[in-house]
């Protein structure tokens, strides 16, 4: 761990990977069991909907916490330092390398956080 520029850690995506893993299941299974005429289509349809509503929902939260996060980081840690002395700092030895992505798309985006998967427009 480096004491100038601590681990970035952004919270974990489990909820989120849980849901879209298990709704295509759920989906399977519903539609398995309308076509063995064990479910009216009806009520597959509806957890069809059900499952898009949950992982459009855990998507959504996950997306909330890091946007959080990343602005909480860089307020605590990026923002009042240069430039200069973020891309040395990225670069020394023991930054993982989480944290030497995070502080490099910072510094790339003219100090400003995106969102994840967001890349700066060159202009």
């Amino acid at each position: 761990m480096n004491p100038f520029l601590p681990d970035y850690e952004p919270p974990a995506a489990r909820r989120a990977t849980l849901a879209a893993g298990a709704a295509p299941l759920v989906v399977l299974v519903a539609f398995t069991l309308i076509v063995l005429r064990w479910l009216d289509p009806i009520a597959g349809v509806a957890w069809c909907g059900a499952c898009t509503v949950w992982v459009v929902h855990e998507m959504s939260v996950f997306q909330r916490l890091l946007d959080a996060y990343n602005q909480g980081y860089a307020r605590r840690h990026l923002e009042w330092r240069s430039s200069e002395a973020l891309s040395a700092l990225a670069l020394a030895p023991g930054v993982t390398a989480a944290t030497r992505e995070f502080v490099q798309r910072f510094v790339e985006a003219d100090r400003r956080v995106l969102r994840d998967g967001q890349v700066a427009r060159l202009t």
